[in-house]
């Protein structure tokens, strides 16, 4: 079979071993302990540090009756904190396959929710491939942005995590779902967010991916991000504020970004150039004083434990142009601290978020409080009561079938 499958076109594979694996999970679902009842939990099938990784640790701690797998590779860095709460099994693996045609729930923070290859499934999906089990977003950070590609009837999922109120207006307007789909549960990882929120001396700059399409390799560095940001962790007056203030700076770019973090210099020995592998981002948001980001939706993290934000937007056009287009949320009506435009700007913001010690301005904080009307430590048992909420285990609206039509 193996030399079958490495002859074959992705999609092709994916399909062939769906309808070849099909039989076996309708008999594994009635006859091994392991493959019933399944909730199978993943993120992105090589990390857990999001709000996978914080519901499946809620449901190892707080309800250990439920029959819950996680979807991780053993190579990752954080294979043994997942192994250390409960099962898992390898990513692609034949037995992913089998798990993920047998659960009850699939559970992700992606678009296509623990399925052996996220995007590949999710075009699957178009054509009518699906799985039996209930479908659960959890997502990976809030919208604020036009996400064509999550919009109903693309994205087809029995349960939509919101987590904020004014999110959760905008997606049951403008995305299309059925009702009940998209619920205001808020955002699993938010409830560690709130314990132990000791900030130390560190600035954090975490700006996002400019989309596929954006300049790689060598061109990376004729970007205007790549000047930007590179003119900013070397400029005189930023190393000067650091150790007027005794603080740490650290660069962490957002993942698909990491792969360009070794052409970024830093003189000052404080500033780290932080990458995915040895740092957690969630560890960094809450050790964090202050959060520097152009459009990344990791502010909302920030924000929700009521500290500084500022926004360094040189290049809206060409932001627009690679990435997402604008979508409800208005940076400069909404967002949670200042919008700066230039190296000058962004320097005289710090300056004055340090002089205030870093506290959120009155002005921001009510943003912030209109924004999110739940903040608390209770979204994972939201969104564990609003998938019990969907019904008896393995009911569905499709007939459970490879390609099986809706009843």
């Amino acid at each position: 079979m193996r030399h079958i499958l490495t002859k074959l076109p992705a999609y092709l594979r994916h399909l062939f071993l769906l309808i070849v694996l099909w039989p076996v999970a309708a008999v594994l679902r009635r006859t091994s302990e392991m493959y019933r009842h399944l909730w199978l939990v993943s993120e992105r099938g090589f990390d857990a540090r999001d709000n996978g990784y914080w519901f499946f640790r809620y449901l190892r701690e707080q309800h250990p009756q439920i029959n819950a797998c996680f979807v991780i590779e053993s190579s990752s860095p954080d294979y043994s904190k997942v192994a250390g709460l409960g099962r898992t099994v390898p990513t692609g693996s034949i037995r992913h396959y089998l798990m993920y045609l047998c659960a009850d729930y699939l559970i992700s923070t992606h678009v296509q929710p623990a399925a052996p290859d996220i995007w590949k499934f999710y075009h699957l999906r178009q054509i009518g491939i699906r799985p039996r089990g209930k479908q659960i977003f959890l997502q990976h950070g809030i919208i604020k942005d036009n996400m064509v590609l999550m919009n109903y009837p693309k994205l087809r999922v029995d349960f939509f995590a919101s987590g904020g109120k004014m999110e959760y207006d905008y997606l049951t307007a403008e995305y299309g779902f059925p009702e009940g789909i998209i619920q205001y549960t808020g955002l699993c990882r938010y409830d560690n967010l709130m314990r132990n929120n000791t900030p130390c001396n560190e600035i954090l700059v975490m700006p996002t991916w400019r989309g596929s399409d954006y300049p790689s390799g060598e061109q990376f560095t004729e970007t205007a991000f790549f000047r930007e940001y590179q003119s900013f962790l070397n400029a005189p007056r930023l190393d000067a504020l650091l150790r007027e203030h005794n603080l740490r700076l650290i660069f962490y770019p957002h993942i698909e970004i990491q792969k360009e973090l070794g052409r970024f210099t830093a003189p000052s020995e404080r500033i780290v150039l932080a990458d995915w592998q040895n740092y957690d981002v969630q560890t960094l948001l809450k050790r964090c004083r202050l959060l520097i980001t152009d459009y990344s939706s990791v502010y909302f993290d920030v924000g929700y434990m009521e500290k500084p934000v500022i926004y360094f937007q040189f290049d809206q056009e060409e932001f627009r142009r690679y990435h997402y287009q604008e979508g409800y949320f208005s940076y400069e009506k909404h967002g949670f601290g200042p919008v700066t435009k230039t190296q000058e700007e962004l320097l005289e913001a710090l300056e004055q978020a340090a002089g205030r010690e870093f506290r959120m301005e009155p002005m921001y904080h009510d943003r912030l409080n209109a924004f999110f009307l739940m903040r608390d430590e209770k979204n994972c048992e939201r969104t564990y009561e609003a998938i019990l909420r969907l019904g008896e285990p393995g009911k569905h609206t499709d007939t459970g079938t490879p390609g099986g039509k809706s009843r």
